[in-house]
């Protein structure tokens, strides 16, 4: 598969969660069985700021050479925040922090990082 797909995919993945994050984080919370009071609220705001964020930095160069420096530095910047991110859901859900939803972003971080980890790795060349 191609990195460009990868980034599509990610960029949509972000967007739905950071759109939602922003304009609903207690309706968000509830459905991992988290309750969230006005800083936690805040907090998600700001989480899916930062999704949103990432789905524009991704979409954006989807299509650049895969000789771009710019492009090298943003898979190498999405499989060490996924790496972090799946880390972090992995303990969340292990230790019930979250419903078993959790384990839902705990398989999105992985995909994600294992995908542009191979790109940055195995497929350096590849687009």
């Amino acid at each position: 598969m191609k990195l460009s797909i990868w980034m599509a995919a990610k960029a949509v993945v972000c967007i739905v969660f950071g759109v939602g994050f922003v304009l609903m984080p207690q309706y968000l919370g509830s459905i991992y069985a988290m309750s969230l009071d006005p800083s936690g609220a805040l907090m998600a705001r700001l989480f899916g700021a930062a999704f949103i964020f990432e789905a524009i930095v991704l979409w954006l160069p989807r299509n650049a050479p895969s000789s771009d420096a710019g492009l090298r530095a943003i898979v190498m910047a999405v499989a060490v925040s996924n790496a972090i991110g799946f880390v972090v859901t992995l303990l969340a859900t292990l230790s019930g922090v979250w419903n078993a939803l959790g384990w839902l972003p705990v398989v999105l971080y992985l995909v994600f990082c294992l995908a542009f980890a191979y790109f940055l790795f195995a497929k350096p060349a590849a687009k």
